[in-house]
């Protein structure tokens, strides 16, 4: 199987949440105000050993400013570029995610496939 680091712009987003699917029904909230939908294999929603996870995606410079970004969030979603995740309203101010910026990272893609590998 060949598989490939493809260099993309990712969305990094932060907030409070008691679990993983809650924070998926959030991004699902977020998509179904703007009458659009998402593809929650392009959201990879991370709650524990998060310097591992992102180093997945970005260089150690950029882990290290997301996680200070982060601050006392204990979950942080990492975006591929969508429809939603380029909205300049997205996500809302008022709700339980926020921007914490975009940034240059890689995603592995296995040809023939989509989603997270």
């Amino acid at each position: 199987m060949v598989v490939a680091k493809v260099p993309t712009l990712l969305t990094v987003l932060a907030g409070h949440f008691e679990s993983q699917p809650l924070a998926f029904a959030c991004l699902l909230d977020e998509a179904e105000r703007r009458s659009m939908s998402i593809d929650l294999a392009d959201a990879d929603v991370i709650q524990s050993a998060a310097n591992v996870r992102l180093a997945h995606y970005f260089r150690p410079q950029i882990v290290a400013r997301i996680q200070e970004a982060q601050g006392e969030d204990n979950t942080v979603v990492v975006l591929r570029p969508t429809e939603l995740a380029t909205l300049p309203d997205f996500p809302a101010v008022a709700g339980p995610l926020r921007l914490l910026g975009r940034y240059a990272g890689e995603v592995v893609e296995i040809p023939g496939q989509h989603g997270w590998a």
